[in-house]
């Protein structure tokens, strides 16, 4: 009996743990949303219809819907039913923005604003977003110099459930930074500091460049372009304190940045870690850092850069090298070790061009300094890279690499957007040498997608007539000689007398090596000096000198220019030189009237400078020496003066001049140029310029003395129309007896050859 007790017992424990299945969910109801789809709704709920019902679930259901953030209040209601729970959501939506209003602005346009505002019209109202909107306008406003600008918002509650989010904006004057300063630096200087900000001080190119207001973001940036600054003067317990704004009066506010800078670290101990594929020796020959320097980013960067450049360059292309420091605070040193992994040696497999719709495939591969199978080296893709940007034909290039069939292979793409090379263009120019011209230019710099540059150009003008024809083939037949020829009849009409040149050259030259060339020509030209004026009741009369070159001369020469390149870029160099020597030889054996040596060597060095300015020096010397006949043409004497020699004279004026004071040229030359070249627009390509310059033509040595000294100012603009650069000369001591004046305005306008 007692047993059948325990039975009974236990089969109604297992039916009631049967029956005891825990409950379903029948239906999910929303009651409530009018705007927000229902959708959205159920996209934040997790509980299912017909999935099993949780307390704690619909718990956490409640709450993922009011974070949606569109809702004022949410409930919920579970009701059982013979199916299951019924489990009801009731929203109340919070009201939509119906309208935005915006008053008080006159200096910043609407669309500007509206541009940085977080709410929309339509959208559902979240009071948090309308500060954050305001704030928006208020740092709007800050970028634009207004610092004393007050933002005031209201919102105004509709019976539709709908609201109107008014803005009221007191713009206050306009303002800018009158100082930024330092507290606590005492090993670097303020002015130094300054440097490493975007935020800068209000001066007087403010205007041009932009800068001199306060951004807020940029100024949080800042303090860790300031850290870092320190950082890399070893200054690692550096403190930079959050700056503290003056805004008593919003049009000369002030900014003060307090500095605690720490003691200041040295290297100490170097060692390499790693595939070292060579020995230490070698690899801290590379280093340029050494024990006890200033620890400095920097420099550390540079070094793992020319290492990184060591690996790469013997195939090991994906090379890791890793500096660990260790900082020993006691006695103020930073022992670095370089953690070395080279991987695998990798080689070039497929190398393939894209982008180019007219340029040839031959055309770029010659300029390249690897191919297929060769072993992958970083410094001939630099080369590679370069050498393509300097042909002209290409506004960006770009090395992109891939996998190849194996890890050891890799495939490159050399992505490339080519420039407009050809032009037909008509024109008007003006320069302070040929006065007013026409122009009518036919050009092509890769003519036929072969890298050929053909020009046909006409100038007419007050002054000049001039045609010219040219064609040169930089790879002549497939060689790696440049080949060329050039036709021209150049014409000009002076005060006293007149010109005409009328010739040809052929030319040839080779690509040494990256950084020299050798280029050697042969010219056949004949030089006709006429209309000379001896009678004074028809204007002044030309000097005894001027006519006694009356007649013509056949000029037959050659000439050799070696010349080295290292300049960054070819239109627009920040770094770098060029030099170059021009050799030629007239007449002797070589024929006709002409009997000259002329030699013009000439160098120009550029530097990169502070804030984003260039330094350009260049010197430029040369002599003509007669011999045999001692006759050779006016026009192959040195013209000093003017806007491609020296600024500050006219055309030839820095050398000899006649008794109408009018330029004879000279048979020697001295030239220095300076400049300092700083962008006032990039976007336009407007840049500026001042300048330096001395130097003087004369015809003996003993007549190098007194110089010539020119400055001043000087723009020049990249302009859709060609060209523009314009030079404001101050003669230093100007000589009026000799023709010099003190101001000279040099203009260049319109493509010029």
């Amino acid at each position: 009996m007692r047993s059948l007790f325990l039975v009974l017992l236990v089969l109604f424990l297992l039916t009631g743990i049967c029956t005891g299945e825990e409950e379903v969910i029948y239906k999910i109801t929303l009651l409530g949303n009018v705007k927000i789809e229902e959708a959205v709704i159920r996209g934040a709920i997790k509980s299912r219809e017909g999935g099993p019902f949780s307390t704690e679930q619909v718990r956490e259901d409640l709450r993922s819907i009011f974070g949606l953030g569109y809702f004022a209040d949410v409930q919920v209601d579970i009701k059982s039913t013979p199916q299951g729970k019924e489990v009801i959501f009731i929203v109340a939506e919070k009201p939509s923005i119906k309208d935005i209003v915006i008053s008080g602005n006159q200096k910043v346009k609407l669309d500007d604003i509206k541009e940085k505002m977080t709410i929309k019209t339509r959208s559902i109202l979240n009071p948090e977003k309308v500060k954050e909107s305001s704030e928006q306008i208020r740092k709007l406003y800050f970028s634009k110099g207004y610092y004393g600008v007050n933002v005031e918002y209201k919102i105004d509650y509709l019976e539709t459930n709908e609201a109107v989010v008014r803005f009221h904006i007191t713009e206050g004057p306009k303002g800018h930074i009158k100082k930024i300063t330092f507290k606590g630096n005492k090993h670097i200087k303020s002015s130094e500091l300054r440097k490493a900000m975007m935020t800068k001080q209000w001066n007087i190119f403010s205007m041009l460049t932009k800068t001199g207001t306060l951004d807020e973001d940029i100024l949080k940036n800042d303090l860790e372009r300031l850290t870092a600054y320190y950082y890399d003067y070893g200054y690692l317990d550096v403190k930079v304190s959050e700056p503290k704004i003056d805004l008593r009066d919003p049009k000369r506010i002030g900014i003060q940045i307090e500095i605690v800078e720490g003691p200041q670290y040295r290297l100490g101990d170097i060692d390499f870690r790693g595939d070292l594929l060579t020995t230490k020796e070698d690899l801290f020959k590379t280093l340029k850092i050494k024990r006890n320097d200033v620890y400095r980013n920097s420099a550390i960067r540079k070094d793992i850069n020319a290492l990184t450049e060591k690996f790469a360059n013997q195939g090991y292309a994906y090379v890791e090298i890793a500096p660990e420091p260790s900082v020993d605070r006691k006695n103020l040193l930073v022992h670095i070790t370089f953690e070395i992994e080279k991987k695998k040696r990798i080689f070039f497999e497929k190398i393939q061009i894209v982008g180019n719709t007219k340029t040839r495939d031959k055309v770029i591969r010659r300029e390249l300094r690897f191919a297929e199978g060769e072993l992958y080296g970083v410094t001939p893709l630099n080369k590679s890279r370069d050498r393509l940007k300097r042909t002209g034909f290409f506004k960006a290039v770009d090395f992109t690499s891939s996998r190849g069939s194996t890890d050891e292979m890799m495939n490159l793409d050399i992505k490339v957007e080519e420039a407009q090379t050809g032009s037909v263009s008509f024109g008007v120019g003006y320069s302070s040498v040929d006065k007013i011209f026409g122009t009518a230019t036919i050009q092509d710099r890769n003519l036929f997608g072969m890298g050929y540059h053909g020009l046909l150009q006409f100038r007419l003008g007050t002054i000049v007539k001039d045609v010219r024809i040219s064609f040169t083939d930089p790879y002549f037949l497939g060689s790696h000689y440049a080949a060329g020829i050039d036709l021209y009849n150049d014409h000009r009409d002076f005060t006293t007398y007149s010109y005409r040149i009328t010739g040809g050259d052929l030319r040839l030259g080779r690509q040494l090596t990256d950084i020299f060339r050798v280029d050697a020509m042969y010219k056949l030209e004949k030089t006709t000096v006429y209309n000379i004026n001896t009678d004074p009741t028809q204007g002044t009369v030309a000097s005894i000198f001027i006519q006694q070159q009356a007649g013509t001369l056949t000029t037959s020469a050659i000439s050799l220019t070696p010349a080295f390149d290292t300049r960054d870029d070819y239109y627009n160099p920040t770094r770098g030189a060029r030099h170059s020597l021009f050799m030629e030889y007239a007449g002797g054996i070589l024929g006709f009237e002409s009997d000259f040596i002329k030699v013009l060597a000439q160098s120009s060095w550029y530097f990169p400078m502070p804030w984003n300015t260039v330094l350009n020096l260049g010197a430029r010397v040369g002599f003509i020496q007669p011999y045999g006949n001692n006759k050779f043409p006016l026009t192959e004497k040195f013209f000093v003066g003017g806007i491609y020699s020296l600024r500050g004279f006219k055309y030839g004026m820095a050398g000899p001049v006649d008794v109408n004071n009018e330029a004879l040229g000279a048979e020697k030359m001295v030239v220095f140029n300076s400049e300092l070249i700083f962008t006032l627009s990039r976007e336009i390509g407007l840049r500026g310029a001042i300048f330096f310059d001395v130097g003087k033509g004369f015809d003996k040595w003993g007549e190098i003395t007194p110089l010539n000294f020119g400055a001043g100012p000087g723009i020049r603009w990249y302009s859709p129309f060609g060209p523009i650069s314009i030079y404001l000369g101050i003669n230093l001591n100007p000589h009026p007896q000799e023709g010099q004046k003190r101001f000279v305005l040099d203009f260049a306008a319109g493509q010029t050859f």
